[in-house]
């Protein structure tokens, strides 16, 4: 198939981690595959646009290579996003605004961007967001609430574009080794949680899956669902475990 032919899809940070293993999961599957990131992709990736999505004026610019370059846009993933750990009474404005800009303002704004080429190809949006979007953490009080509103907006986004037949998936990642951690602004340490054995790459599989059965969620690995409960049924014990486990 020549690429004028191919689906095509865009990944945000897609130099790593989870972005790093979908682009490969859709190039495996025959996609075309752009990414917007600050580090050029080692592999999987046909168009390296390199971009701070913060930036309006650098997204601005990459909307031009991505009309001029792709040509057609089949599936846009907004993957990148920030960490933190703090408690809300240290965390500084500063912090809390680049959450936010990073893992909600420039998910809206891209998709807002990209828009028009989407509703050519009846397109589909994913946004990934995270479990924490559903299960409220302690010292991850800021990054809860910024995956909380893409998780929202995923859902209202959704509704509005019924009539355009652009398919919206929300994705709820539990813990995947990734190195996200590492990456995370505030000055605690998370405690270990359980990952299960999930890797990257099965989290893309089910992406893909995901995305080709028009899902409107993901939550993965699947038992994590099994942790939303926990809080509506024994919220004291909830806390006080929390708080033990982070030391405060």
């Amino acid at each position: 198939m020549s690429d004028l032919n191919k689906k095509t899809v865009l990944i945000t940070g897609v130099s790593s981690g989870l972005g790093r293993a979908m682009a490969q999961e859709f190039n495996n599957q025959g996609f075309r595959v752009a990414g917007i990131s600050r580090s050029k992709p080692e592999k999987y990736v046909d168009l390296w646009i390199k971009a701070d999505i913060t930036s309006k004026e650098e997204l601005d610019a990459a909307e031009k290579i991505i009309t001029n370059e792709l040509g057609r846009l089949d599936v846009l993933i907004n993957n990148a996003g920030i960490g933190g750990y703090e408690k809300w009474e240290n965390l500084p404005e500063e912090e809390l605004r680049t959450m936010f800009e990073i893992n909600f303002f420039a998910p809206v704004r891209l998709t807002n961007m990209l828009l028009p080429m989407l509703r050519e190809r009846e397109g589909t949006i994913i946004n990934i967001a995270s479990i924490a979007a559903k299960l409220y953490v302690p010292c991850m009080g800021a990054y809860c609430a910024s995956k909380a509103a893409l998780n929202l907006y995923s859902d209202s986004l959704r509704a509005e574009l019924i009539s355009s037949n652009i398919h919206v998936l929300k994705v709820m990642p539990g813990r995947i080794n990734t190195g996200f951690s590492s990456r995370a602004v505030g000055s605690m340490n998370p405690p270990e949680t359980p990952s299960g054995g999930s890797s990257e790459q099965k989290f893309a599989e089910k992406v893909f899956k995901a995305c080709i059965k028009k899902k409107r969620f993901l939550i993965y690995p699947w038992w994590y669902s099994l942790f939303l409960l926990i809080p509506k049924l024994i919220p004291g014990l909830y806390d006080r475990k929390n708080n033990e486990m982070w030391g405060i």
